[in-house]
C-alpha cells in the first residue's frame, strides 16, 4: 500500500509473489503507478537539489531504534542496532550497524526536498528500493531519522555499540598478540634437557 495523503490518492495491490522481504512484484509496481497517477518522473532519486553541507555536522552520529514492540522483524534485522550518518567522498551516507553485509557499506543521502535541508532519499538497489528519510528536531528535543516504518532517535557517540564492538576487538588482538610474544619469551629462556 502507497499513498499520498496531500493529494488524496491510495493505492494498494495485491501479489502472491516474493516472500517476507517485500522484494516481490507488488511494491515497486505500486510505487511506479503512484508516481505515474503524481505525474512524477520515474527516477526517484533527484539529482537537481545541491547539497547543503552546512547541515551535515547536526545530521552526523548514531541513531538507535526507538524502544517498543518490534511490529516488522525484517526491517528490525536488517537495520540491526540502528544506524550511524557519516561524510564519506564528500556526501552523507547512511549506514546501517548490520550483520548485512550489503547494507553495512552505507547508502548516500540524496537531497530529496529543495526547500528542505532535512530531507533526503536513499537507493537500495540490492533490493531495488528507494526510501524517503527525514531528519526532525522538534524545539529543545532530540534529533529524529524518520525512515519508511522505522524511527531512530540520535544518541550519545560514547553509547554507539559500533565503538564497543570495535574496541573490544581491538583489546582481543591486543590480548593474543601479548600471549604470543610471552609464549615465545618463555620458550627463547627455557633450556633444553637431555633425556638419557
Amino acid at each position: 500500500m502507497v499513498v499520498a495523503p496531500d493529494e488524496g490518492l491510495g493505492l494498494v495491490v495485491f501479489s502472491n509473489t516474493g516472500g517476507l522481504d517485500g522484494r516481490g512484484a507488488a511494491e515497486p509496481l505500486a510505487a511506479a503507478l503512484l508516481r505515474r497517477l503524481l505525474s512524477l518522473p520515474d527516477q526517484a532519486i533527484r539529482m537537481d537539489i545541491p547539497p547543503r553541507p552546512e547541515t551535515w555536522s547536526e545530521l552526523c552520529g548514531w541513531y538507535s531504534s526507538d524502544p517498543g514492540p518490534v511490529t516488522n522483524l525484517f526491517m528490525r534485522a536488517l537495520w540491526g542496532a540502528g544506524a550511524e550518518v557519516v561524510v564519506r567522498g564528500g556526501h552523507p551516507l547512511l549506514k546501517p550497524l548490520t550483520p548485512v553485509p550489503a547494507m553495512r557499506r552505507g547508502m548516500r543521502l540524496y537531497p530529496d526536498d529543495p526547500d528542505d535541508p532535512w530531507v533526503f532519499r536513499v537507493e537500495i538497489p540490492e533490493y531495488g528500493k528507494h526510501y524517503r528519510v527525514v531528519f526532525t528536531q522538534p524545539e529543545g528535543g532530540e534529533m529524529r531519522l524518520l525512515m519508511e516504518v522505522l524511527s531512530f532517535r540520535k544518541r550519545p557517540d560514547v553509547r554507539n555499540p559500533r565503538r564497543w564492538v570495535n574496541g573490544a576487538l581491538a583489546a582481543g588482538t591486543a590480548t593474543l598478540a601479548v600471549r604470543r610474544l610471552r609464549g615465545r619469551a618463555a620458550k627463547a629462556v627455557t633450556p633444553k634437557v637431555c633425556r638419557s
